[in-house]
């Protein structure tokens, strides 16, 4: 078969709405949510090493070894002494070091994070090896030496400075942690943010001018909304997703508001590049890489069903990797909401590859709809194509729905049986019908995965993106950047229905959010 592009996924795919349901997911307990302004101050390392098993390749021994005698030999000493990624709530930011040597790195960074919620800071250290061991197909291979995670007091004004032993590696972090709490309940405006680039239909990259920290910022148009009126439930169930979310491989909701013409919604930006096209770039993965990618996937699911989310809308280029190399799920647009085991909706969703039999046959689906997703991506990511893949989207759909699943010949056996077990078209048969468990005691992940260690993210990543700073768009796709954004039409009045649940939309600052002033955007976005 011929290599998948972007142009022929998107072939065929079918406007949606989510039926909506009356009664809404219970939210977050208030005390899960923090506003202000949370400081870390990075000093130094002392005592981190790699691992025995790991030889440092002599290029980078040479450059760290001998003391610089010139410019260069000093900017490459630096480019290999250990660089940190500090991480808070998906925002993260890479750190050179200005000093030291291996095992004791010098930082001396100071970085603000915008708080809207409890979550962890992680703090992890890498040897750069690419200039010296990769070459132009290598994907990405810079060495963790340390992580540490911690969880800041979020309780009034607070602060610690301290030394923190690693949980991955040796050594210990010399760390700062300030925090201090939002005061004034003082709206939140789109003035508060430069806006930078179009990085993808209707998805703009910014900076928040206080913190300096990166965000992706989904905005739509409200006179759109009054032309296709189902749209507005689309945002409303992503809102409402992105603010319940609290699981590590989930791109949570920062801000939201709306301004005189438009909703926004602000997503930490994650620089890793979409799982597509790092895939399209490889052909395919290795049985343990796209283990990896597929268990991550699974607890973020897992999370979504916990409160009767299903998410529906699956595909490659909903997944993103951040600076480590981590999933992150995104686009909650197509989920449906308040979905019980019993309950089932007839709501079309998803793109033709991984869209499931019983969404074909309108029989309705639950939530083992997103497990043949996760077979169909599973698959994919081991050969190249999702298993019933054709140019023409009929003849494709006939595929999903009569032709027999064939594996290649050297398809590990527990491979093939899991994903078998997920491609079964009667959902009642289907692995995970009987709850996600059913598909963890499967042995191609219950012997290679450890669940609290893969949540904890205590597992080295298969592939760490080169991403170079916060503002690095190289891992994305660049003719997706190209793309021109979703037509606008031209402005008209909401109706009545329309304008009531669009001036409900929620804010989430947490602080009180009130109704800002429009500016103007870079051309692309507007």
């Amino acid at each position: 078969m011929s290599k998948k592009t972007k142009d022929v996924k998107e072939i065929g795919v079918v406007s949606r709405s989510v039926t909506p349901i009356p009664s809404r997911p219970s939210t977050p307990k208030r005390n899960d949510f923090r506003n202000g302004m949370l400081t870390i101050r990075i000093f130094s390392g002392r005592g981190l090493s790699l691992s025995h098993d790991v030889l440092v390749p002599e290029a980078i021994q040479k450059a760290l070894n001998n003391p610089p005698v010139n410019n260069c030999e000093s900017m490459l000493r630096k480019r290999y002494l250990p660089y940190v990624i500090l991480e808070f709530d998906k925002n993260e930011i890479l750190i050179d070091a200005l000093d030291g040597d291996l095992s004791t790195p010098v930082w001396n960074y100071r970085a603000h994070f915008d708080v809207s919620r409890t979550s962890n800071v992680s703090v992890s250290a890498y040897l750069r090896t690419d200039a010296a061991v990769q070459s132009n197909d290598d994907m990405g291979n810079d060495l963790l030496m340390a992580r540490v995670d911690l969880t800041p007091s979020l309780e009034g004004q607070h602060g610690s400075d301290q030394w923190y032993t690693v949980t991955n590696g040796t050594g210990s972090f010399h760390l700062k942690i300030d925090f201090r709490p939002t005061r004034e309940e003082k709206p939140l405006t789109i003035e508060a943010f430069d806006l930078l680039k179009v990085i993808a239909k209707g998805i703009m990259q910014v900076q928040k001018k206080d913190t300096q920290r990166i965000y992706a910022l989904k905005s739509i148009r409200k006179a759109h909304i009054a032309q296709h009126p189902e749209k507005i439930t689309h945002i409303l169930a992503e809102r409402t997703v992105l603010a319940l979310v609290d699981n590590p491989f989930i791109v949570p909701l920062k801000f939201s508001f709306q301004t005189a013409n438009k909703l926004h919604l602000f997503m930490p930006f994650i620089a890793g590049g979409e799982l597509f096209y790092h895939l399209q770039r490889e052909g395919k993965f290795d049985q343990d890489q796209s283990r990896f990618y597929a268990a991550e996937l699974l607890c973020a699911l897992e999370h979504l069903h916990s409160f009767n989310v299903v998410y529906c809308g699956f595909k490659s280029e909903n997944i993103l990797l951040d600076y480590t190399g981590h999933i992150a799920l995104c686009d909650f647009g197509l989920c449906g909401l308040n979905m019980l085991e019993t309950e089932k909706t007839n709501s079309f969703c998803g793109t033709p590859d991984y869209i499931a039999p019983e969404l074909l046959e309108s029989q309705g689906y639950t939530e083992t709809v997103d497990w043949w997703t996760l077979g169909v991506l599973l698959y994919e990511m081991m050969t190249g194509l999702p298993p019933f893949y054709h140019e023409n989207v009929n003849t494709m759909y006939r595929r999903i729905l009569t032709d027999p699943l064939n594996f290649p010949l050297n398809m590990p056996s527990e491979a093939r049986s899991v994903m078998t077990g997920l491609l079964q078209r009667d959902p009642s048969k289907r692995l995970g019908a009987h709850g996600s468990e059913e598909i963890k005691k499967h042995p191609f992940f219950a012997k290679h995965i450890d669940w609290n260690m893969l949540l904890a993210k205590k597992y080295p990543t298969p592939f760490k993106p080169s991403v170079g700073s916060v503002l690095d768009v190289t891992s994305f796709d660049p003719d997706f950047m190209n793309e021109s954004p979703d037509s606008v039409v031209a402005d008209s009045g909401l109706s009545e229905t329309v304008y009531c649940q669009v001036q409900g939309f929620p804010v989430y600052n947490p602080a009180n959010e009130h109704l800002s002033e429009s500016v103007s955007y870079p051309s692309g976005l507007a």
